[in-house]
């Protein structure tokens, strides 16, 4: 607990000095939008929206495996999933915002409409992140009605068809409904798109960057007076603006690498990633500690520093021209997981955890489970969910990216151009 105050000590110390230099690069990066010439920025846009952005695939596997041990490695007290899961809300404000923008500069140059843009977003999206959510619904809708699954699942399913679940775990439940509370995650990047897509699309690409700040400011507000209201933690933790402003200070960071210059230079060292690895290492396990301090400024400046350190990896990691970091981001095992990444997410907290079996428990009595059958049980849940998310992508997720990607694929467009994180 001494580290964590330590750790503790030193994001306080570092947030106001780091909230400076973010605003103050804030400011910076929107004068050199306002100043760029509208075709150059197009043809930047086109440029890092056609190319396969290394490291990515590893991220999103590393992502991934912190949720897995989270829920999975009695590492529940930890700040660990919630790491994973602001790293994949950082992704996916970079990727989306990205994709979005790049849709509007085809609405700008005349070549295409409002309508038709939304119709591609919202159709690729659809495709991507449906089938086998709402397959996994009917499963466990099947399932309750023969009494396989838990009673709070009949309350809940309202909530999970319609991309709320966030809402059922904070307002109508308000605990984490164990096997079903990873759900929260996905319906907040669900209701990103859908606030998000209509309004950058509707919006001149020239105001995207502006529009970002405001969701940012907004969160930073709201995340402050939550706090200082005395709202419950899993509220404050689940509610949509105070995670958009994470997927928002991705978009931001997106346009800090597309414009280049000094963010650019200053992000591709490796003992930049270095660094930030190491202060989210140092935040994370702090984390836990954060629940106990009063005042709600200083609550928010760690939040916002915690997440500004996340959003700037995923931009070091973008730009990085470090080999060590590439070699390790793109070692084939880690990069087979990222790809699988979103069904693993959704799939894992209904892989069952054998050491809670009635069986096993009586089986070893009053001595306790030991260590090696909660490392067997980790092991085989591990295994498990590695081979559903597998047969997932083969047999379901892949055949329709192809028909995704040939519906509305324009010329030269990449696959990754439409994926978010937790989607891809």
């Amino acid at each position: 607990m001494r580290a964590g105050w330590d750790a503790l000590t030193l994001g306080e110390k570092s947030a106001k000095n780091s909230l400076r230099i973010f605003f103050f690069f804030l400011r910076f990066t929107m004068r050199r939008l306002r100043a760029a010439h509208a075709a150059a920025f197009t043809a930047s846009i086109k440029r890092t929206m056609n190319e396969r952005i290394r490291g990515f695939d590893g991220l999103r596997a590393l992502a991934v495996l912190l949720v897995f041990i989270h829920h999975k490695a009695m590492a529940e007290g930890s700040g660990l999933g919630h790491l994973g899961v602001w790293i994949f809300f950082a992704l996916s404000g970079f990727l989306i915002t990205d994709i979005l923008t790049t849709q509007r500069s085809y609405i700008d140059a005349g070549s295409s409409s409002f309508a038709a843009e939304l119709k591609r977003f919202l159709y690729r999206r659809t495709l991507r992140i449906f089938p086998i959510y709402y397959l996994l619904l009917i499963t466990l809708a099947l399932m309750m009605t023969i009494g396989f699954a838990g009673p709070e699942l009949a309350g809940g399913m309202p909530f999970h068809f319609a991309y709320l679940s966030n809402f059922w775990i904070a307002d109508v439940l308000h605990y984490w409904p164990g096997r079903y509370s990873h759900l929260w995650s996905l319906s907040i990047e669900e209701q990103f798109y859908l606030v998000f897509a209509p309004l950058l699309l509707a919006m001149n690409a020239r105001w995207h960057v502006r529009i970002c700040c405001a969701v940012f400011a907004s969160g930073i507000v709201a995340l402050a007076l939550m706090k200082a209201a005395g709202d419950p933690s899993i509220v404050i933790y689940t509610h949509p603006l105070t995670n958009f402003w994470l997927l928002a200070l991705g978009g931001i960071g997106g346009a800090l690498l597309r414009e280049g210059g000094a963010f650019r230079r200053c992000l591709r060292p490796f003992p930049v990633a270095l660094m930030l690895l190491v202060c989210i290492a140092l935040l994370c396990r702090a984390e836990p500690a954060w629940e106990d301090i009063a005042d709600p400024w200083r609550f928010t400046a760690l939040y916002v520093f915690y997440g500004a350190c996340i959003a700037t990896l995923v931009c070091a990691v973008a730009c990085s021209e470090s080999a060590a970091l590439m070699r390790v981001l793109e070692w084939r095992p880690l990069m087979s997981l990222g790809r699988i990444s979103y069904g693993f997410y959704l799939y894992h907290g209904f892989i069952p955890d054998f050491t809670k079996s009635a069986r096993v428990i009586a089986l070893f009595g009053a001595s306790g489970i030991p260590l090696w059958v909660h490392a067997a049980s980790i092991t085989a849940s591990f295994l498990l969910t590695l081979m559903l998310a597998r047969l997932s992508w083969r047999f379901i997720e892949e055949p329709i990216l192809r028909l995704k990607n040939r519906r509305f694929a324009r010329k030269n467009e990449s696959a990754q151009a439409g994926e978010g994180a937790l989607s891809r």
